[in-house]
This record gives structure tokens, sequence and C-alpha cells, in this order.
């Protein structure tokens, strides 16, 4: 095909100082449970520090949901939120059993990249890159 087509490439990181790996099975669903009592076009929260991350959805007193769910993390915690759609479909389109989420700052586009095992090698055939929504402090 011809044309000029963007340089998509480049707006991968080339070095993610912060990494989180997570089962994708388990954050699939995690997702699915919290961002049931998200409002339209709200985001569901993660929050990573070692040894856990904790999806968070809902701001308001009549619906709000929280999930703990078994990661492990190199580098400091963070706190990203994202459009549960957008989430959902990444992670699904992985098709491995764990995800590695690279991270630079909250606010900068995060890479996901899949993984056979913890500390295997990475699935580099598909990478998916998402923008986290900013959160209000």
């Amino acid at each position: 095909m011809d044309g000029d087509y963007p340089q998509v490439r480049r707006l991968f990181p080339d070095d993610t100082p912060v990494k989180a790996v997570v089962k994708t099975t388990d954050l699939i669903e995690a997702t699915r449970r919290v961002s049931l009592v998200a409002e339209r076009n709200s985001a569901v929260r993660l929050a990573f520090a070692e040894g856990e991350v904790t999806l968070d959805a809902g701001q308001t007193d009549d619906a709000q949901a929280s999930e703990a769910l078994e990661c492990t993390l190199d580098g400091d915690a963070i706190t990203v939120a994202f459009n549960p759609a957008y989430l959902l479909d990444g992670l699904g389109a992985l098709g491995t059993e764990y995800v590695r989420l690279g991270f630079t700052q909250e606010t900068k586009p995060v890479e996901f990249v899949g993984l056979s095992e913890p500390g295997g090698d990475l699935a580099t055939e598909f990478r998916y890159l998402l923008v986290p929504i900013r959160i209000q402090s």
C-alpha cells in the first residue's frame, strides 16, 4: 500500500523506569467488576504499589467499587486512570497470561506488553499504548 503513515514506533517510550506485572485475566475481570459502578465516560483508577494494584471506580456515595490484585512492581509507586473500555480492549488483544505495564510518568502513555510468565520473555509482536486520563487530586 502506498501512502504516508504516522511514525507510530516513536510514540513508544525507549525506557520505562516503572514496570508492573499483573495476571491478565485477573486485571480484565477486576476492571469489568469495578467499572460497573463507574458513570458513563468516567475512569477506573489503578494505584500500583509493591505487591498489589488497587482498582477504584465511582466517585459518589451511591456507587463506589474497589478491588486489590497481586502484582509485582519495579520502581516507585504510581497511580493512573484509564477509560475502562480502552483498557479492556488492549488487555483482551494481548492473548498472554501476564501483562507488563511500562510507565514513564502518571500523565504519559503507558505501554502494555504480554508475558507468558513473570520475568519471562516479552511478547513484542503486539504492544498496546494507552494514554491515561488526568486524575483530579
